[in-house]
Formats: C-alpha cells, sequence, structure tokens
C-alpha cells in the first residue's frame, strides 16, 4: 500500500529532476551496457538479410552507399532495454533518462573501434550535436584479394581535386569473404577504396578499358598497355622523366607496351626492355639516359603504387566513379645494380 501510495510522488520527483541528475544518472550506467548498446547502434549482431533483404540489391562487384535511420537504431536501443521495463516506474525512470542515455551512446559509438583495435590512447569526443551516420557495402572480389584494403571517406572535397576533412570511420568490418561494409560520422562527398600500402608491386597502366575489364588496343597503343618513363639516376630518380624539383609536375612521356602475340595478356619483357631503353635514350632528360637498362633501373621504371577506386558525388546525389593509381612521387636514392660475386659471398658467407 505504501508503495502504491508513494508512486505519484515519485514519478513527479523523475519529472522535475535536473537535466545536470539526469546526465549523472545516465553516467552511471555500465561501461560494459554503453559498449554493447553503441555496438547495436552500428548494427553489430543485427542480421546481414535485415540489411539487405535480396541478393540482387548488392549484386557482385557492386557498391551501395546508404544512410543510417536514426529512428532505426534507436528503436533498437530501446527494444534492448525494455527487458527491464515492467512497471509504471521503470518506464517513466527510462523516459526522464533517456536524452542523457542517448548522449552517453553517441559518445560511446564514437569510441567503440578504437576500443575494438585496443589502441593505447582512445580520444573521447563530445560533438554537440550528433551527425548523420553514412556507409557504404561493397561487394567484390577485391575484398577477398586484398584483406589489407583502406577506405577512407572526406567531406568538402572539390571533384578532382585532393583535400577534404576525413571523416571518422565508426565500422569497418568484413561481413563475408567478398562482402566489406563501412560506416562514417557524416556525409561524405568523396570516398576512396585502394589497395593496402604494406608494399609496391610492378605494373603497366591501363588508360582505356571495356566492359569486361579487358584493355582497348588503339593505333598509338596496340597492346591497351602503356608506360610513364621516369629518372634513372640523379637526386630526383624516380620521378617523371622531364621534371625537375621546380616542376614536378610535367607531362609524362608515354611508352606502348608490347605483349605477347599468342596471349595478349602477358607482356614481352624482353621487346619492353629494348623499347625502353631506346626511349630513354632518345629522352631529352639526361638523367633519363641509361646506357645498358639494368634489371635494377627496369625494376624502377615498372614501379606501381596500390590502385585507387574514386568515388567523388557530383552534387545530385550520385557518385562519379575514378580509377587510377595513388599519385605520389617515387625517389630513389640508389638504383640497385647486380651484385658482384664477391658481394655475394660477403652476403651468404660462403667461404671458397
Amino acid at each position: 500500500m505504501n508503495n502504491w501510495l508513494t508512486t505519484p510522488m515519485y514519478l513527479g520527483s523523475l519529472s522535475a529532476e535536473s537535466p545536470v541528475a539526469l546526465a549523472a544518472s545516465a553516467a552511471r550506467m555500465p561501461a560494459s551496457l554503453g559498449n554493447w548498446l553503441a555496438r547495436l547502434r552500428l548494427l553489430y549482431g543485427v542480421p546481414f538479410n535485415y540489411l539487405v533483404p535480396d541478393s540482387r540489391l548488392l549484386p557482385m562487384e557492386s557498391v551501395r552507399f546508404f544512410y543510417i535511420d536514426r529512428n532505426f537504431t534507436d528503436r533498437l536501443v530501446d527494444g534492448a532495454l525494455s527487458v527491464g521495463k515492467t512497471t509504471t516506474r521503470e518506464y517513466a525512470q527510462a523516459q526522464a533518462t533517456h536524452g542523457a542515455l542517448r548522449d552517453k551512446v553517441d559518445e560511446e559509438e564514437r569510441v567503440l573501434r578504437p576500443q575494438l583495435r585496443k589502441d593505447a590512447h582512445v580520444k573521447r569526443i563530445i560533438a554537440p550535436q550528433t551527425a548523420d551516420l553514412t556507409g557504404l557495402l561493397l561487394r567484390s572480389r577485391a575484398v577477398s584479394g586484398w584483406p589489407g584494403m583502406e577506405i577512407k571517406a572526406y567531406r568538402g572535397t572539390q571533384e578532382g581535386e585532393p583535400g577534404g576533412t576525413p571523416l571518422k570511420l565508426l565500422r569497418m568490418d568484413r561481413l563475408a569473404p567478398d562482402v566489406m561494409l563501412c560506416i562514417f560520422e557524416g556525409v561524405p562527398s568523396r570516398v576512396d577504396v585502394e589497395e593496402p600500402r604494406e608494399g609496391i608491386q610492378f605494373g603497366v597502366d591501363m588508360p582505356g578499358a571495356g566492359a569486361d575489364g579487358v584493355a582497348v588496343p588503339t593505333a598509338a597503343m596496340p597492346s591497351g598497355f602503356q608506360l610513364k618513363l621516369r629518372k634513372v639516376k640523379g637526386n630526383l630518380a624516380g620521378q617523371l622523366a622531364g621534371s625537375t624539383a621546380a616542376d614536378p609536375d610535367v607531362p609524362a612521356t608515354t611508352l606502348s607496351v608490347p605483349v605477347r602475340r599468342s596471349n595478349r595478356r602477358v607482356l614481352h619483357i624482353g621487346l619492353l626492355r629494348e623499347r625502353l631503353q631506346q626511349k630513354l635514350a632518345a629522352s631529352s632528360d639526361s638523367d633519363a639516359h641509361p646506357g645498358t637498362l639494368s634489371s635494377g633501373e627496369l625494376a624502377l621504371e615498372m614501379f606501381q603504387f596500390p590502385f585507387q577506386q574514386r568515388f567523388e558525388a557530383d552534387g545530385d546525389r550520385s557518385y562519379a566513379v575514378t580509377s587510377q593509381y595513388i599519385d605520389a612521387v617515387l625517389q630513389v636514392a640508389v638504383i640497385a645494380q647486380p651484385l658482384k660475386l664477391e658481394e655475394v659471398h660477403q652476403l651468404f658467407r660462403i667461404d671458397e
């Protein structure tokens, strides 16, 4: 009877409680509970068929950009917290502390990824207003082929230009061997999907490709592949032939890459070396004259940086797609030369 009589008083005290007191009540929420609710907000544990109900919505070799509806994720949190609501008093308590609790979960979702990555220093950022959450779903062989793939989002970029403000990456997970999910804090104007930067590779450029991804031959480029010439000596070795310290951005001198007659997807390395040597010798850049092209200099000419797929907003809520190699400057102090016999013996400690 006493409980029944004091209920109106208790409910009145809740409504009259100050925002500071309510925030303090939310702050007493266990850290493990805040972490779990933040996971719900970022769709951890949500069945994939709730996100993509039909596989035709995410066909192979496709990407889908999306907004996250806060109403949907807030209802997820409400549903989880409803387990402890059985009486009028508990419902009133939940309603009174809802705003402070939501702010607490907003804070937790911003630091969840660093916590999962076990970063030593987790910086908590309390924003005055919760930003829109956006993301992408990528289904491609590139996801399984490049486990270390990097995905970065930017805001305030100019089309075709570098720069912009990086957006915070709240979640990046492989949901399946070929499906990647990313969630960003904010609405990006550009998203870059890049191969991992752990190393470099040999390759050639393919300026144009057909719908099937195969190189398209032209009169000037019969194989469909080309190579940009680089300096092979001097302080600027590795940069484009013709460039200088004062003018690093020069039009690239290109060479059509020869391929095998029996298989147009196999490079003719011997003929490529000969043509490279001739083209470099004919260049007006003295630092591009190799004499006899060594294996180290051939490797320098064929270095390629990680490949990048760029999705860029064009102002009408759609994205333009650009494929390119990352525009980085390769600077080489010394070109590797074949080792002499005595150097091999010293390296491997071979006693004659």
